[in-house]
C-alpha cells in the first residue's frame, strides 16, 4: 500500500530477493520492519521473525493481518490448542510470517515443527542482542546462527538501530554477512530538535514542569502542548514514581513505568499510552523496545541515558509522524 521506498530499504529487498544476506541499520521508526515484510511475500517459503518482546511481535502481526499478509506468532500467552492451530496454518500455506521470541527454540516440539518446513529466510530483529558488545545482549540470541544451519535456512536478514562499529563487526561475523551487504543510513532526522538546559539538582521538577507545560521554548523547538505524548526518562525505579506522582501532584496526569511493576499493569500502561488514555509516562529504560508510537512529541531525559546508542534510541521514539 505504499507508494514508494524510504531509504535504505530498496536496497536492503533487493539484496534478500538476490538471495544476499544481510544487515540492516536504520535509526529507530525508520522503516526496517518493512524490508521483511515486503520480502517475504516475494519469497517462495516462510519468513521467521525472532523477536524480543511480545509487545513488539503482537504490533507487527496485527498489522500484517490489516494489510492481508498472512502472519501469526507462536507465543506464551496462547493455549496448546492455539499453537496447534497456528501450526497447522504455517503447514498449509496459509501463513508466510511466523513470529517467536528467541526461547520459543529451547522447546522441542517447536523446532521438530521447524525440521517440516521450507523456511526462506530467518529475520532477527533488534539484532544487536546477538552480540556481547551491545547494549541488550541476550546469550540465547548467540544460538542464531547454530539454529540458521540447523534448519537450512538460506538467508538471514538482521535489523538493527544500534551500530556502534565493534557491533556492527560482531552481528555481520557471526551471520558471515558480507560488508558490502551492509545497509547502513544515516541518523540524522530533520524533525527533531534536540536541546539540553542547565538545571542546578533542586530544580529539576520544576524544570521538567516547565518543559511539560512548554513555558520553555527555544528557537527551533516548537511549542507543545502539556497534553501531547510524552515519555520521560528516568535512571532509577524510584525517581519514577517520585517524579510521576509530582507530576499528578501538579495537574499532569502521569504515570511510572519501570521493571518493578509486574507484567499486567506494564502493560496497562502501555496499552494506555498507545490508545491516548495516557499521555506522559515517567519510564526507565524497561519502556523502550514495542514503542511504536507515530505521535510521540517530547522525549525528555530527566537523568542522563547510559549510552549516546541508547540516547539515540530513546530520542528516535519521537515524532515518527514526521512532525516536528
Amino acid at each position: 500500500g505504499f507508494d514508494q521506498f524510504r531509504g535504505g530499504q530498496e536496497q536492503c529487498v533487493r539484496q534478500i530477493l538476490a538471495g544476499q544476506s544481510s544487515l540492516a541499520i536504520f535509526p529507530t521508526g525508520a522503516g526496517k520492519s518493512l524490508c521483511y515484510q515486503f520480502s517475504a511475500t516475494q519469497l517462495n517459503g516462510i519468513t521467521l521473525v525472532v523477536s524480543p518482546l511480545l509487545a513488539l511481535i503482537k504490533d507487527q502481526v496485527s498489522f500484517l493481518q490489516s494489510k492481508g499478509i498472512g502472519a501469526a506468532s507462536l507465543d506464551s500467552s496462547q493455549s496448546a490448542d492455539q499453537n496447534r492451530e497456528i501450526m497447522r496454518q504455517v503447514r498449509e500455506g496459509q501463513i508466510k510470517i511466523l513470529m517467536v521470541s528467541v526461547e520459543r527454540f529451547n522447546n522441542e516440539s517447536f523446532r521438530n515443527f521447524l525440521h517440516t518446513l521450507t523456511l526462506s529466510l530467518l529475520v532477527v530483529d533488534e539484532a544487536h542482542c546477538i552480540s556481547e558488545w551491545g547494549h541488550n545482549f541476550r546469550p540465547d540470541y548467540l544460538k542464531l546462527p547454530d539454529y540458521q544451519s540447523q534448519f537450512n535456512i538460506p538467508l538471514v536478514l538482521l535489523l538493527t538501530a544500534t551500530a556502534a562499529p565493534k557491533v556492527k563487526r560482531d552481528m555481520a561475523a557471526k551471520f558471515a554477512i558480507d560488508e558490502a551487504h551492509i545497509v547502513q543510513t544515516g541518523f540524522y532526522r530533520s524533525n527533531l530538535n534536540l536541546s539540553v538546559l542547565n538545571v542546578p539538582q533542586f530544580d529539576k521538577k520544576r524544570a521538567l514542569l516547565d518543559a511539560l507545560q512548554s513555558n520553555i521554548v527555544t528557537s527551533q523547538a516548537p511549542s507543545i502542548a502539556s497534553d501531547e505524548p510524552s515519555i520521560i526518562y528516568v535512571t532509577l525505579q524510584q525517581s519514577a514514581e517520585d517524579v510521576a506522582q509530582w507530576l499528578r501532584a501538579n495537574q499532569i496526569a502521569a504515570q511510572a513505568y519501570h521493571a518493578g511493576l509486574d507484567s499486567h499493569h506494564r502493560e496497562q500502561i502501555q496499552m494506555d499510552f498507545m490508545s491516548g488514555k495516557l499521555n506522559t509516562v515517567v519510564a526507565t529504560i524497561a519502556f523502550g523496545m514495542g514503542i511504536d508510537k507515530s505521535n510521540i512529541r517530547r522525549v525528555i531525559h530527566y537523568d542522563l541515558p547510559k549510552s549516546i546508542e541508547n540516547y539515540s534510541q530513546e530520542i528516535g521514539r519521537a515524532g515518527r509522524d514526521g512532525q516536528a
